[in-house]
Protein backbone atom coordinates (compact mmCIF):
# COMPACT_ATOMS: atom_id res chain seq x y z
CA UNK A 1 0.00 0.00 0.00
CA UNK A 2 2.87 2.54 0.77
CA UNK A 3 4.31 1.92 -2.55
CA UNK A 4 1.27 2.52 -4.37
CA UNK A 5 0.82 5.39 -2.25
CA UNK A 6 3.91 6.71 -3.34
CA UNK A 7 3.37 5.64 -7.10
CA UNK A 8 0.38 7.90 -7.46
CA UNK A 9 2.83 11.11 -5.90
CA UNK A 10 4.85 10.67 -8.60
CA UNK A 11 2.37 10.78 -10.66
CA UNK A 12 -0.03 13.50 -9.32
CA UNK A 13 3.12 15.45 -9.60
CA UNK A 14 4.35 14.76 -12.97
CA UNK A 15 0.55 16.29 -13.90
CA UNK A 16 0.86 18.80 -12.12
CA UNK A 17 4.31 19.72 -13.48
CA UNK A 18 3.55 18.95 -17.21
CA UNK A 19 2.77 21.80 -19.59
CA UNK A 20 0.22 20.33 -22.14
CA UNK A 21 0.19 22.42 -25.41
CA UNK A 22 -2.47 23.55 -27.13
CA UNK A 23 -3.03 22.38 -31.08
CA UNK A 24 -4.28 24.30 -33.51
CA UNK A 25 -5.67 22.49 -36.96
CA UNK A 26 -4.61 24.81 -40.18
CA UNK A 27 -5.60 23.32 -43.49
CA UNK A 28 -5.73 24.89 -47.53
CA UNK A 29 -8.29 24.27 -49.00
CA UNK A 30 -8.76 25.20 -53.28
CA UNK A 31 -12.92 25.23 -53.68
CA UNK A 32 -13.13 25.53 -57.21
CA UNK A 33 -14.81 28.83 -58.77
CA UNK A 34 -16.60 29.00 -55.74
CA UNK A 35 -18.40 32.67 -56.41
CA UNK A 36 -20.61 34.14 -58.92
CA UNK A 37 -18.75 33.42 -61.79
CA UNK A 38 -20.63 31.39 -64.93
CA UNK A 39 -18.38 28.23 -63.93
CA UNK A 40 -19.84 27.45 -61.00
CA UNK A 41 -22.71 25.65 -61.66
CA UNK A 42 -23.32 24.25 -57.92
CA UNK A 43 -26.57 23.45 -56.46
CA UNK A 44 -28.38 23.37 -52.99
CA UNK A 45 -27.27 19.66 -52.93
CA UNK A 46 -23.62 20.44 -53.70
CA UNK A 47 -23.26 23.04 -50.96
CA UNK A 48 -24.81 20.65 -48.52
CA UNK A 49 -21.82 17.96 -49.88
CA UNK A 50 -18.99 20.51 -49.31
CA UNK A 51 -20.82 22.01 -46.29
CA UNK A 52 -20.59 18.24 -44.84
CA UNK A 53 -16.53 17.88 -46.14
CA UNK A 54 -15.75 21.08 -44.09
CA UNK A 55 -17.33 19.69 -41.31
CA UNK A 56 -14.96 16.49 -41.64
CA UNK A 57 -12.01 19.00 -42.12
CA UNK A 58 -12.81 20.44 -39.00
CA UNK A 59 -9.72 22.80 -38.74
CA UNK A 60 -9.20 25.97 -36.88
CA UNK A 61 -7.46 27.85 -39.56
CA UNK A 62 -8.22 27.61 -43.42
CA UNK A 63 -6.60 29.16 -46.43
CA UNK A 64 -8.88 29.27 -49.29
CA UNK A 65 -8.63 29.78 -52.72
CA UNK A 66 -10.79 30.69 -55.77
CA UNK A 67 -13.01 31.76 -53.09
CA UNK A 68 -14.91 35.27 -54.14
CA UNK A 69 -15.78 36.36 -50.68
CA UNK A 70 -17.56 35.63 -47.14
CA UNK A 71 -20.87 35.03 -48.22
CA UNK A 72 -19.56 32.16 -50.35
CA UNK A 73 -17.34 31.13 -47.83
CA UNK A 74 -20.09 31.00 -45.63
CA UNK A 75 -22.33 28.60 -47.70
CA UNK A 76 -19.70 26.11 -46.70
CA UNK A 77 -18.21 26.89 -43.37
CA UNK A 78 -21.13 28.51 -41.63
CA UNK A 79 -20.91 31.39 -39.31
CA UNK A 80 -18.37 29.48 -36.96
CA UNK A 81 -15.61 31.68 -38.56
CA UNK A 82 -14.14 34.77 -38.98
CA UNK A 83 -13.44 35.81 -42.69
CA UNK A 84 -10.68 37.65 -43.95
CA UNK A 85 -9.73 38.19 -47.91
CA UNK A 86 -7.92 39.63 -50.79
CA UNK A 87 -10.30 42.19 -52.35
CA UNK A 88 -8.53 42.75 -56.01
CA UNK A 89 -11.65 42.61 -58.20
CA UNK A 90 -11.40 38.99 -59.51
CA UNK A 91 -13.96 35.74 -58.20
CA UNK A 92 -10.60 33.89 -57.81
CA UNK A 93 -9.83 35.34 -54.43
CA UNK A 94 -7.54 33.81 -51.62
CA UNK A 95 -8.43 34.00 -48.19
CA UNK A 96 -8.31 32.88 -44.86
CA UNK A 97 -11.02 31.28 -41.98
CA UNK A 98 -10.50 31.82 -38.68
CA UNK A 99 -12.69 29.60 -36.09
CA UNK A 100 -14.21 32.30 -33.86
CA UNK A 101 -14.14 29.55 -30.54
CA UNK A 102 -10.26 29.36 -31.14
CA UNK A 103 -9.92 32.07 -29.44
CA UNK A 104 -6.79 33.65 -31.52
CA UNK A 105 -6.97 37.24 -32.42
CA UNK A 106 -6.12 37.56 -36.11
CA UNK A 107 -4.48 40.48 -37.69
CA UNK A 108 -4.81 40.37 -41.47
CA UNK A 109 -3.32 42.39 -44.11
CA UNK A 110 -3.14 41.44 -48.23
CA UNK A 111 0.20 40.84 -49.52
CA UNK A 112 -0.68 43.17 -52.78
CA UNK A 113 3.34 42.48 -53.91
CA UNK A 114 2.36 38.80 -55.42
CA UNK A 115 -0.32 40.71 -57.57
CA UNK A 116 2.20 40.74 -61.09
CA UNK A 117 -0.03 40.62 -64.04
CA UNK A 118 -2.79 38.23 -63.88
CA UNK A 119 -1.46 36.80 -60.68
CA UNK A 120 -3.39 37.22 -57.19
CA UNK A 121 -2.30 38.97 -53.77
CA UNK A 122 -1.49 36.51 -50.75
CA UNK A 123 -3.27 36.95 -47.25
CA UNK A 124 -1.17 38.04 -44.58
CA UNK A 125 -2.20 36.66 -40.94
CA UNK A 126 -1.16 36.40 -37.95
CA UNK A 127 -2.10 34.61 -35.15
CA UNK A 128 -1.98 35.79 -31.51
CA UNK A 129 -3.53 34.01 -28.08
CA UNK A 130 -1.15 34.34 -24.58
CA UNK A 131 1.29 36.50 -26.10
CA UNK A 132 2.26 33.46 -28.70
CA UNK A 133 2.24 34.23 -32.17
CA UNK A 134 1.95 32.53 -35.89
CA UNK A 135 2.29 34.39 -38.85
CA UNK A 136 0.51 32.92 -42.00
CA UNK A 137 0.65 33.62 -45.31
CA UNK A 138 -2.12 32.03 -47.77
CA UNK A 139 -1.44 32.21 -51.47
CA UNK A 140 -2.76 31.10 -55.13
CA UNK A 141 0.25 31.23 -57.02
CA UNK A 142 0.29 31.75 -61.23
CA UNK A 143 -1.24 28.64 -62.80
CA UNK A 144 0.68 26.64 -66.20
CA UNK A 145 4.04 26.58 -64.77
CA UNK A 146 4.09 23.11 -63.17
CA UNK A 147 7.87 22.52 -62.92
CA UNK A 148 9.50 24.34 -65.97
CA UNK A 149 12.73 25.96 -65.10
CA UNK A 150 11.78 30.14 -64.05
CA UNK A 151 15.24 32.05 -65.06
CA UNK A 152 14.55 34.51 -67.69
CA UNK A 153 17.07 32.81 -70.61
CA UNK A 154 14.73 29.22 -69.88
CA UNK A 155 12.41 31.24 -70.26
CA UNK A 156 12.81 32.64 -73.56
CA UNK A 157 13.69 29.79 -75.01
CA UNK A 158 10.38 28.31 -75.07
CA UNK A 159 8.14 28.06 -77.96
CA UNK A 160 5.76 30.32 -78.52
CA UNK A 161 3.57 29.13 -81.72
CA UNK A 162 0.60 28.80 -80.35
CA UNK A 163 -2.14 29.95 -78.02
CA UNK A 164 -0.90 27.00 -75.43
CA UNK A 165 2.31 27.72 -75.11
CA UNK A 166 2.26 31.64 -75.35
CA UNK A 167 0.28 30.62 -72.05
CA UNK A 168 2.93 28.58 -70.68
CA UNK A 169 5.28 31.11 -71.60
CA UNK A 170 3.48 33.79 -69.85
CA UNK A 171 2.49 32.13 -66.78
CA UNK A 172 6.29 30.85 -66.23
CA UNK A 173 7.33 34.40 -66.70
CA UNK A 174 4.41 35.73 -64.10
CA UNK A 175 5.55 33.01 -61.36
CA UNK A 176 9.39 33.71 -61.77
CA UNK A 177 8.02 37.56 -60.97
CA UNK A 178 5.86 36.71 -57.81
CA UNK A 179 9.08 34.18 -56.46
CA UNK A 180 10.67 37.19 -55.97
CA UNK A 181 8.16 38.78 -53.10
CA UNK A 182 7.52 35.55 -52.33
CA UNK A 183 11.33 34.93 -50.79
CA UNK A 184 11.06 39.13 -49.62
CA UNK A 185 8.48 37.93 -47.34
CA UNK A 186 9.94 34.99 -46.30
CA UNK A 187 13.00 36.74 -45.38
CA UNK A 188 11.53 39.37 -43.85
CA UNK A 189 9.74 36.67 -41.65
CA UNK A 190 13.13 35.24 -40.82
CA UNK A 191 14.48 38.36 -39.21
CA UNK A 192 11.32 38.65 -37.30
CA UNK A 193 11.87 35.43 -35.39
CA UNK A 194 8.32 34.20 -35.19
CA UNK A 195 6.86 31.15 -36.19
CA UNK A 196 5.80 31.57 -39.89
CA UNK A 197 4.28 29.02 -42.59
CA UNK A 198 3.37 29.72 -45.89
CA UNK A 199 0.09 27.22 -47.35
CA UNK A 200 -1.97 27.01 -50.59
CA UNK A 201 -1.80 26.26 -54.03
CA UNK A 202 1.85 27.35 -54.95
CA UNK A 203 0.55 25.53 -58.58
CA UNK A 204 4.34 24.15 -58.58
CA UNK A 205 5.88 20.47 -58.11
CA UNK A 206 8.13 21.45 -55.66
CA UNK A 207 8.96 17.59 -55.96
CA UNK A 208 9.98 18.28 -59.41
CA UNK A 209 12.28 20.91 -58.57
CA UNK A 210 14.18 18.99 -56.12
CA UNK A 211 14.14 16.16 -58.80
CA UNK A 212 15.28 18.13 -61.77
CA UNK A 213 18.19 19.62 -59.33
CA UNK A 214 17.18 23.23 -60.13
CA UNK A 215 19.27 26.23 -59.24
CA UNK A 216 18.25 29.04 -57.18
CA UNK A 217 16.97 31.13 -60.13
CA UNK A 218 15.66 28.19 -61.59
CA UNK A 219 13.15 26.04 -59.37
CA UNK A 220 10.62 28.08 -56.90
CA UNK A 221 11.60 25.56 -54.06
CA UNK A 222 15.40 26.48 -54.44
CA UNK A 223 14.30 30.53 -54.76
CA UNK A 224 12.48 30.14 -51.42
CA UNK A 225 14.42 27.76 -49.43
CA UNK A 226 17.16 28.87 -48.03
CA UNK A 227 19.70 28.12 -44.84
CA UNK A 228 19.25 28.88 -41.08
CA UNK A 229 16.26 30.84 -40.19
CA UNK A 230 14.90 30.20 -43.70
CA UNK A 231 15.59 26.51 -44.10
CA UNK A 232 11.96 25.55 -45.05
CA UNK A 233 9.88 22.35 -44.58
CA UNK A 234 6.99 20.93 -46.56
CA UNK A 235 5.65 17.19 -45.79
CA UNK A 236 3.69 17.31 -49.58
CA UNK A 237 7.62 17.52 -50.79
CA UNK A 238 7.96 13.49 -50.06
CA UNK A 239 4.27 12.61 -50.19
CA UNK A 240 1.55 11.30 -52.90
CA UNK A 241 -1.69 12.79 -53.32
CA UNK A 242 -4.44 10.73 -53.43
CA UNK A 243 -7.23 13.20 -54.33
CA UNK A 244 -9.06 11.89 -57.10
CA UNK A 245 -7.86 8.50 -56.72
CA UNK A 246 -4.44 10.00 -57.39
CA UNK A 247 -5.29 11.63 -60.54
CA UNK A 248 -2.55 14.09 -59.91
CA UNK A 249 0.06 12.40 -57.78
CA UNK A 250 2.85 14.84 -57.48
CA UNK A 251 1.06 17.82 -54.93
CA UNK A 252 0.65 21.28 -56.06
CA UNK A 253 -1.12 22.17 -52.89
CA UNK A 254 1.46 22.87 -49.98
CA UNK A 255 2.29 23.96 -46.44
CA UNK A 256 5.24 25.12 -45.97
CA UNK A 257 7.41 25.35 -42.09
CA UNK A 258 10.00 27.85 -41.16
CA UNK A 259 12.11 26.13 -38.26
CA UNK A 260 10.63 27.59 -35.53
CA UNK A 261 7.14 26.51 -36.90
CA UNK A 262 8.42 22.77 -38.05
CA UNK A 263 9.52 22.97 -33.97
CA UNK A 264 5.50 23.28 -33.52
CA UNK A 265 4.43 20.52 -35.99
CA UNK A 266 2.68 17.89 -34.63
CA UNK A 267 4.68 14.71 -36.20
CA UNK A 268 2.76 12.65 -38.32
CA UNK A 269 -0.40 14.78 -38.53
CA UNK A 270 -0.17 15.91 -42.27
CA UNK A 271 -3.53 14.76 -43.53
CA UNK A 272 -5.05 15.17 -46.83
CA UNK A 273 -9.23 14.86 -46.73
CA UNK A 274 -10.01 12.63 -49.72
CA UNK A 275 -13.57 12.79 -51.79
CA UNK A 276 -15.41 10.05 -51.36
CA UNK A 277 -16.65 9.39 -55.29
CA UNK A 278 -14.28 8.17 -58.06
CA UNK A 279 -13.19 11.37 -60.03
CA UNK A 280 -15.50 12.63 -62.91
CA UNK A 281 -15.28 16.11 -64.40
CA UNK A 282 -18.51 17.17 -63.17
CA UNK A 283 -17.67 16.09 -59.56
CA UNK A 284 -14.39 17.94 -60.02
CA UNK A 285 -16.41 20.96 -60.19
CA UNK A 286 -19.28 20.69 -57.87
CA UNK A 287 -17.10 19.78 -55.14
CA UNK A 288 -13.04 20.83 -56.63
CA UNK A 289 -10.79 19.58 -58.21
CA UNK A 290 -8.19 19.91 -55.04
CA UNK A 291 -8.80 18.28 -51.36
CA UNK A 292 -7.98 19.99 -48.91
CA UNK A 293 -4.63 19.15 -46.81
CA UNK A 294 -4.26 19.81 -43.33
CA UNK A 295 -1.60 19.94 -40.17
CA UNK A 296 -1.77 20.06 -36.55
CA UNK A 297 0.53 22.78 -34.82
CA UNK A 298 1.49 22.36 -30.88
CA UNK A 299 1.47 26.53 -29.85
Amino acid sequence: MTKLISLIAVVLTLLSTATFAETLKVASWNIAWLGSHEYNQRKDSDYQKLARYARELDADVIALQEVENEKWAAKVFGDDYDYFFTTKDWVQRVGVAVRKSSGYKATAVEYRELDQGLARRGMDVTLTKDGKSVRLLAVHMKSGCFDKALDQASIAKMPNTNEKEAYAKTACDELAKQAIPLEAWIDARAKEGVPFILLGDFNRRFVKDISFNYSEIQGLWQTINDEGAEALWAPTIKAESKCWGGYYKDYIDHIIFDPKAKARYVENSFDQLVFGPKYTRELSQTLSDHCPISIELAL
